[in-house]
Parts: structure tokens; sequence; C-alpha cells
């Protein structure tokens, strides 16, 4: 898989090396130039992670909060969506890149009703049966399978295998 380092200008820190799968880049691009356009600060926190990188995080949070609270929020290495490479936490310079309130941003609540039209959905919303809920993590999925999600007012993982597949 190849995979692109996503521009300086769309991270937070901007210093910090963010890579996702080369053929999603330019929709995620075409989506923060969009956001910028409507005067909307979102920036890219984190995408790809490799094996050993999951590994380390998971890690790190099972001792910080305890294996049971850390499964809650966080894959094991081998399961994390990261990994994919078409997945990206979102967030803003104003709250200097923290995730805990992004759902009280005017990011979350452009990239409701944006993010579809660039193929990216939310991928653990309020109240679904996987993780606690992460308004700043976004999957994607190309553009026709989030507008059938969209439409249904489905999550992804609520979305029948054989649906998904006639979608693409």
């Amino acid at each position: 898989v190849a995979f692109s380092e996503i521009e300086r200008k769309y991270r937070y820190p901007e210093d910090r090396v963010v890579n996702i799968h080369k053929r999603v880049n330019p929709f995620l691009e075409d989506l923060l130039d969009a956001a910028k356009k409507a005067k909307v600060d979102i920036r890219v926190a984190s995408g790809f992670r490799s094996f050993t990188e999951q590994s380390s995080l998971k890690s790190q949070y099972s001792v910080t909060y305890g294996a049971g609270s850390a499964n809650a929020f966080s894959a094991d290495q081998g399961y994390s969506e990261h990994q994919l490479g078409t997945t990206v936490d979102f967030t803003t310079i104003a709250s200097l890149g923290a995730l805990d309130g992004f759902n009280n941003t005017p990011a979350y609540t452009w990239l409701l009703a944006n993010a579809y039209k660039y193929g990216f959905v939310l991928s653990y919303p309020e109240n679904n049966a996987y993780y606690v809920f992460e308004p700043w993590h976004w999957r994607f999925v190309g553009k026709d399978l989030a507008e059938d999600l969209r439409k249904e007012k489905i999550g992804f993982y609520d979305m029948d295998q054989r649906d998904i597949d006639k979608s693409l």
C-alpha cells in the first residue's frame, strides 16, 4: 500500500508527520479545502498507524486507564481502522489539538453536514455498539457508500456487508 504524507498546512501540530493512503489523500484535501473556504478550521491530528504504533498506543492507554477502560476506546493492533490508512482523527487549532470536546466545535458540525460529499463517515457515532462515541474519528469509504449511509441514516458498521458490496 502506498501512503502520502498529509501536507503541513492540514495537520495539527504541523510538525507531526501524518500519513494517509495515497488514493484517499485527494479526497481529504478537498474536504479540508472546502472547510477552509467555509471558514471552518479542521486539522488532522492522526492518520495511518503501523501495527507497532497501534500496539504501543494501546499499551500506553492500558497502563494509564486500565485494560478494560482502554478496550472501550482503543482497538488492539491489527483491528484499528487507522491501520487501513483510510482513517483520520480531526482536531482544531482552537482546541490545541485536543480530541475531547470536538463534538462541540464548528468543525464537527461542518463534518456532519459535509464529510459524506468527500467520502468520509463518522466511524463511531453516539450510541454505537462498538466503541465510545468518537466525534473526531472519520473513515474514508468512498463517495457513493458515504452518500448511501447518509440516506439510510445508519453507520458503516450497521450496514450489511452485502449492501456495502452493492454500494461499492
